[in-house]
């Protein structure tokens, strides 16, 4: 019910955008690379994982080729983690998995994510218009589950074992292609890099980054 009233209150907050001039709203569903980047000796990278960010994306122009860029997306996020020691993993209500070292722990992470970041964009150049985009992207954890080798976790809740917030800086760029009007489709790369630690067990610290293949339309 929290979680819910968070999201209401979040498009109520929206709201308040469109009423201004020189806004543009679309929607975007992403395929996502995610991997983990440990920051502790006891962890190591296992792997990366496929994933996927979708919702609303707001743009308002504050002039021609300049913008800022909002919006409220769901994204899956996770990636694999070798555990050097052996580990206890808490699931559920307090109930607890003890790992033996060498184990290692696939992670999928749902978030929130409100991004905040600017926009450049070239004038139209036949259909195209081009784009580099800088920012950063606040994310809430709202589910997290993990499978592990061995079978001790098979996608358990552990969101517990993950930290509310992860916070990562953002850069990239793209194309849009006119359908008409303020109508366009829109697709481009971007990088994420993790600062946040994402794990809530002070033993063992690693943020997250991912790679986004951009994929929607603006109107």
């Amino acid at each position: 019910m929290k979680k819910l009233l968070v999201i209401l209150l979040l498009f109520v907050n929206f709201s308040g955008l469109f009423a201004q001039s020189k806004l543009r709203l679309g929607v975007c569903v992403d395929p996502i690379a995610t991997w983990f980047s440990p920051k502790s000796g006891s962890i190591e990278k296992d792997g990366s994982r496929p994933g996927i960010n979708g919702g609303l994306v707001v743009e308002n122009y504050f002039s021609t080729n300049y913008g800022f860029v909002t919006g409220l997306t769901i994204t899956s996020l996770g990636g694999n983690l070798l555990y050097k020691d052996a580990v206890t993993v808490k699931t559920g209500e307090q109930d607890a998995v003890d790992l033996s070292a060498g184990t290692t722990v696939a992670y999928s992470i749902s978030y929130l994510s409100i991004p905040v970041g600017l926009k450049l964009k070239s004038n139209e150049i036949g259909y195209f218009t081009y784009f580099a985009q800088i920012g950063l992207l606040p994310q809430f954890n709202i589910g997290s589950r993990a499978n592990a080798t061995g079978s001790q976790l098979s996608k358990d809740n552990v969101s517990e074992e993950i930290n509310l917030i992860n916070l990562s800086y953002s850069f990239g760029g793209g194309i849009e292609y006119n359908l008409g009007g303020q109508t366009s489709l829109m697709a481009g790369f971007f990088f994420n890099n993790g600062f946040a630690d994402v794990l809530s067990n002070n033993d063992y610290k690693s943020a997250i980054n991912f790679l986004t293949l951009r994929i929607g339309m603006l109107f």
